[in-house]
C-alpha cells in the first residue's frame, strides 16, 4: 500500500468510522452468549457457562465498532435488563424457538421490557 493510499484510507476513517452499542437480552440459554462469539470470532461452542449479570465485549469489523453487551437471562438478572437497553443503538431479543415451554415466558418478559418508558 502506497503512501497516498493509506492517507486516504485513513482519511476515509475519519468521515466513515461508525460505533454501534449493541443490548442482546432473553431468557438463560437462548444462545446470547454464542451469538456473541459467533460475531467476534466466527466461531461456535457448544460449551458455554452461563452468563452471571452480564459480559461486555468490543468488535471492529472494517470501519464499524460495535459494544455488543451480553446479558444474563436468569430471573434474578431481569430486573437489571431495562438498564442496559437505555440509549443503545439496537436491543436483539434472542429467544430460543426449539425451547417450546419457555415461549410464553420469553414473550412475557419481552412484552415487560417494551412496556417500560426508557
Amino acid at each position: 500500500m502506497g503512501l497516498w493510499e493509506a492517507f486516504l484510507n485513513w482519511l476515509r476513517s475519519l468521515f466513515f468510522k461508525q460505533e454501534m452499542e449493541l443490548s442482546l437480552i432473553g431468557l438463560q440459554n437462548a444462545g446470547k452468549t454464542s451469538l456473541v462469539n459467533v460475531i467476534a470470532t466466527g466461531g461456535y461452542s457448544e460449551d458455554m457457562i452461563p452468563t452471571v449479570g452480564f459480559n461486555m465485549r468490543k468488535v471492529t469489523k472494517g470501519s464499524v465498532t460495535i459494544k455488543l453487551w451480553d446479558l444474563g437471562g436468569q430471573p434474578r438478572f431481569r430486573s437489571m435488563w431495562e438498564r442496559y437497553c437505555r440509549a443503545v443503538s439496537a436491543i436483539v431479543y434472542v429467544v430460543d424457538a426449539a425451547d417450546y415451554d419457555n415461549l410464553p415466558v420469553s414473550r412475557s418478559e419481552l412484552h415487560d421490557l417494551l412496556s417500560k418508558p426508557r
